[in-house]
């Protein structure tokens, strides 16, 4: 089958975030399996506004999708939206993340632009034959803010690369690995949006600090609320024992974080699903997160870590303390997370994919 992934946001998995790990995950895994997948993506840096080079993409979009023949379209969010439901077109609309659900968590004119963009997603959800979301939430949120009936939705959750996340070996040479982290550093990874609430974290940790004093947190991560996070580090006094590393060079650097902390923690209030997740869970770490949106769907509470009420830093702390108290709990939670993460490998995700749109 030869298909065609519409997408005009960021390609690399630094600034794009879990939305381009997603669609280049699927797109190897789909091509693993003989498929021909064909990447259709800005052509250029112009122009240099990404909104604006995002808006040019869809409008040049007919006229490129002219040009080849394919069995399958996929338009990530509100790419295709100029195609979708076009008659002769096999097209599937595919949503990580509600637009106009992750509108009501910023401010400003990230707040009017989000809006305004989901407008232009709904529109592409409602002509689309067939909406492929990543978690219940998405589809009942897809629903209420679209419209798209039941009927014309498909579950397909995000997936993981095992190989990358996971060690390999025996279970002697994993529990020898995990012996070698750091005991009480707590992980964070994310790009800074308002809606991660990193802030949390680090309003939480001084109430760590006061229980267990070699406590140290590690932020992997850029975005607009970098500055503002700094900022709250250093007023609160607790700048030896936070680091905020910023974007890190290469997934490799990511990676070995994963392997050295003993905890990871991020208290979003929304997520479509959450790839972090499954990379802390694949990664052997328990999981300090919320009972907010597509959360408890990926992350099992008390099976794979612990979830608190969203904007709660006193429950986050104890939450973490919890875990960085209990030895036990912990390797309980790290077994766990391991087997739950082996559910999303890309392979089992290609597969409810196909399924998903063999109706078309």
């Amino acid at each position: 089958m030869r298909i065609a992934f519409l997408d005009s946001w960021l390609q690399d998995a630094a600034s794009g975030s879990g939305t381009a790990v997603a669609i280049g995950g699927l797109a190897r895994s789909l091509i693993e399996r003989g498929h021909q997948v064909e990447r259709l993506a800005p052509l250029g840096r112009w122009p240099r506004n990404l909104l604006l080079r995002r808006l040019w993409f869809n409008l040049s979009l007919p006229r490129r999708l002219a040009r080849a023949r394919y069995d399958l379209c996929v338009g990530f969010d509100i790419d295709g939206v100029r195609v979708s439901g076009r008659s002769g077109l096999a097209y599937v609309c595919s949503i990580k993340g509600v637009l106009a659900e992750e509108s009501r968590c910023e401010r400003g004119w990230p707040r009017l632009m989000l809006w305004l963009l989901s407008r232009l997603e709904r529109l592409n959800a409602r002509r689309a034959p067939l909406v492929l979301s990543t978690s219940r939430y998405c589809c009942e949120r897809i629903q209420g803010h679209y419209g798209v009936p039941v009927e014309r939705l498909a579950l397909v959750p995000e997936g993981i690369d095992l190989h990358l996340w996971s060690p390999i070996g025996e279970a002697a040479a994993l529990a020898a690995a995990d012996a070698r982290r750091e005991p009480c550093t707590v992980l964070c990874v994310a790009r800074q949006y308002p809606r991660k609430r990193v802030t949390d974290v680090i309003a939480a940790f001084p109430q760590v600090l006061a229980q267990r004093a070699e406590a140290r947190l590690v932020v992997i991560g850029d975005g607009p609320e970098h500055v503002a996070l700094c900022r709250q580090v250093a007023d609160l006094g607790i700048g030896a024992s936070v680091q905020l590393l910023g974007a890190l060079a290469s997934d490799q650097e990511v990676r070995a974080w994963y392997q050295w902390a003993s905890i990871f923690c991020l208290p979003s209030i929304q997520e479509g699903f959450g790839i972090v997740f499954l990379e802390a869970m694949a990664s052997g770490l328990p999981v300090v997160s919320t009972t907010a949106t597509a959360i408890p769907e990926v992350v099992p509470h008390g099976q794979a870590g612990l979830l608190v009420p969203p904007r709660d830093p006193a429950a986050l702390a104890e939450a973490m303390l919890t875990l960085l108290g209990d030895t036990a709990l912990r390797d309980r939670c790290r077994q766990f997370g391991r087997e739950h993460a082996r559910r999303y490998s890309w392979d089992q995700v290609a597969s409810v994919f196909l399924k998903a749109v063999e109706r078309l």
